[in-house]
């Protein structure tokens, strides 16, 4: 009912995700675009109202992501997670209850300070820690020798003259180049996040591995990787990316 009132009676940038699935899927009838858009409004509701109750919601780990952080731990590496805004990204801030790693996540303060103490307090609650994205660059380079997950959402609009061009939904597409360029400085271990929806109240969190050293890559490998994967993600399942975006300007 919240994603119908969302998508068919508020209407919530609706015009921006048709025309995004529309560049994203040119090959797709009108029909299949329609039905991809009901999907997506569904799917938002859902996340909306889980970020509300989000005690009801739980986390799982995959084979794939106890493995890796059980590796990490062992090895006291640091890691870098890579994720788009796929699927609900908030439930990453229960990841603390999963393993002995510290997991940080770089965010925005928010100009509305009331808005801002609710929405860091919400966020902080499972003992994630924010770091403020202008100062992340120095506190990890100072925290270096401390061993911790960091989770980066990569997929935002940097601007045309910023960041790395890729090949992304069939667009040249320009991606932050700001989480590979630190992961190269302090040599992370680097991995790609998929969340999985299960049932109504349970999330999986699958991770794939993009580099063990960051600092042996190329310029623009990490970055072009992490895009091949997240678009292997959305067609899949393109209902549980963030349509709404103005991704391309």
């Amino acid at each position: 009912m919240l994603g119908y009132f969302i998508g068919h009676i508020y209407k919530y940038r609706l015009s921006v995700c048709i025309q995004n699935l529309a560049r994203a899927f040119p090959h797709l009838s009108y029909q299949d675009i329609s039905r991809h858009r009901r999907n997506f409004y569904k799917n938002f509701g859902r996340i909306l109202w889980e970020n509300f109750y989000p005690n009801r919601i739980k986390l799982q780990l995959a084979d794939s992501a106890l493995e890796t952080l059980n590796w990490v731990t062992k090895q006291q590496r640091q890691t870098i997670f890579l994720l788009g805004h796929y699927g609900n990204w908030e439930i990453l801030n229960k990841l603390p209850e999963h393993t002995d790693m510290p997991v940080q996540a770089l965010y925005k303060p928010l100009k509305n300070n009331l808005f801002n103490s609710f929405v860091y307090k919400k966020r902080t609650r499972y003992g994630a820690r924010l770091l403020p994205a202008t100062q992340a660059l120095r506190i990890l380079l100072r925290e270096k020798q401390t061993p911790s997950i960091t989770f980066f959402i990569a997929d935002q609009f940097p601007g045309h003259d910023n960041g790395i061009a890729v090949n992304f939904l069939q667009q040249r597409t320009f991606m932050f180049a700001g989480a590979e360029q630190l992961a190269k400085r302090i040599d992370a271990y680097v991995g790609y996040v998929e969340l999985k929806p299960l049932h109504k109240q349970l999330w999986e969190i699958n991770i794939k591995i993009i580099c063990e050293h960051a600092a042996d890559t190329t310029d623009g490998q990490i970055t072009r990787t992490f895009a091949h994967m997240l678009e292997e993600s959305i067609q899949r399942d393109p209902s549980w990316w963030l349509w709404t975006h103005r991704r391309w300007k």
